[in-house]
């Protein structure tokens, strides 16, 4: 899938987002223990992969400025000063406050607030507190490739070959059934990591994005990408207005994306020196069979966070 191709799909994209799918439609093609996936699949993982950027490869991660000179390279090559702005301003020394969960130990690693770009980027290790007994993974390279549909709708699904009725974890040991990607004795748990809100506002601009992987030692690490150009331009009530001249049918939509720019105005002013606290909101799931304990029995907690947004 090349540029042009996603340009026609979705309309003109940065060279970056067309290199972020380039990479991950590559590591599909490369990875040779995932099963034969269709081209209907692929499309539904490079959907998610644009969001998540979730690959196989169990790598060692040194940070933010290995992040982006060894996994998502796409700046290097594409937009080289917005690399370069992110590690400029890259933040080692993050004010937090400690989660407290009793299987996982989570923090922000790093920080980098860029103002001229607008653009906030948050590193995140999570790791099981008792990797003898647990292994960690995100939630999302649980059936990665959307083939999973559950043993009670495989008769409605008989003429896809691709159609799964058990859950397959993505792994750097490979992608196949769970019982076989979890090292023998131990218990799966999943990591939900993927946004940042301010006070109740969640923080979500254009071409924002997320990526989680697994390195060597075990350890889950996120990287959120935030790009936040919206919330800090003073001309968004006036593009608002113009936008529902224009499409009416889309009023709602406008009307809440200039609801958020107005509330993320007020709660940035109403610090004087311009630090907020942010929060990092993550779920752990132990692994159940039942579809039901799986998808909304995870335990929520928190981590908050001081970045200088002004």
């Amino acid at each position: 899938m090349r540029r042009e191709s996603l340009d026609r799909a979705i309309g003109p994209t940065p060279p970056s987002f067309s290199g972020r799918m380039e990479q991950t439609l590559h590591t599909l093609k490369e990875e040779k223990e995932v099963k034969r996936i269709g081209f209907r699949t692929i499309m539904v993982f490079a959907i998610i992969a644009t969001l998540s950027c979730t690959t196989a490869c169990a790598l060692v991660s040194q940070g933010l400025e290995w992040y982006y000179n060894n996994r998502f390279t796409a700046y290097q090559e594409h937009e080289p000063d917005k690399y370069h702005a992110i590690i400029s301003h890259l933040q080692t020394e993050v004010p937090q406050s400690a989660a407290q969960d009793p299987d996982v130990r989570i923090s922000v690693d790093e920080v980098s607030w860029v103002p001229e770009e607008h653009i906030l980027v948050v590193s995140v290790t999570a790791a099981a507190a008792k990797p003898e007994q647990y292994e960690l993974h995100p939630m999302w390279n649980l059936d990665a490739d959307g083939s999973y549909v559950g043993k009670e709708h495989l008769g409605e699904y008989a003429a896809d070959e691709e159609a799964r009725g058990e859950h397959w974890l993505w792994t750097g040991r490979g992608y196949g059934p769970v019982a076989e990607m979890v090292a023998p004795g131990k218990q799966l748990l999943l990591l939900e990591a993927e946004e940042i809100r301010l006070e109740a506002l969640r923080l979500l601009g254009d071409m924002s994005s997320t990526d989680a992987y697994v390195t060597e030692d075990g350890a889950v690490h996120v990287v959120i990408e935030l790009h936040l150009a919206q919330f800090f331009d003073p001309t968004f009530p006036d593009t608002v207005a113009q936008r529902i001249k224009e499409a009416p049918e889309y009023a709602v939509h406008w009307q809440q994306l200039l609801s958020d720019w107005e509330r993320f105005q007020q709660l940035l002013h109403a610090h004087e020196d311009g630090v907020v606290t942010l929060t990092l909101p993550y779920s752990v799931t132990t692994y159940s069979e039942d579809d039901v304990a799986l998808y909304t029995g995870g335990r929520k907690g928190e981590v908050q966070f001081d970045v200088k947004l002004r």
